[in-house]
């Protein structure tokens, strides 16, 4: 599971837009989505790095968020 801070993650429709670019390199991805928060939950089969990527070049340029240990 990756958690992302997606500054630019606004409404819904910008949601849209960010599954369907995560989809496109990962058809079983699931993600879910705090809005206010503008964080992104991703389970996915890719490298993060992939996902980052994907994020970026669809217009929302995305941070990993890193988990505590334990």
């Amino acid at each position: 599971m990756h958690l992302f801070h997606v500054p630019d993650l606004k409404c819904g429709g910008c949601l849209g837009f960010v599954v369907r670019a995560l989809r496109g390199i990962d058809q079983t991805v699931r993600v879910t989505a705090d809005i206010q928060a503008c964080t992104l939950r991703v389970i996915s089969t890719r490298f993060e790095s992939a996902l980052l990527r994907a994020l970026r070049e669809a217009g929302y340029p995305a941070e990993p968020i890193l988990l505590p240990l334990g």
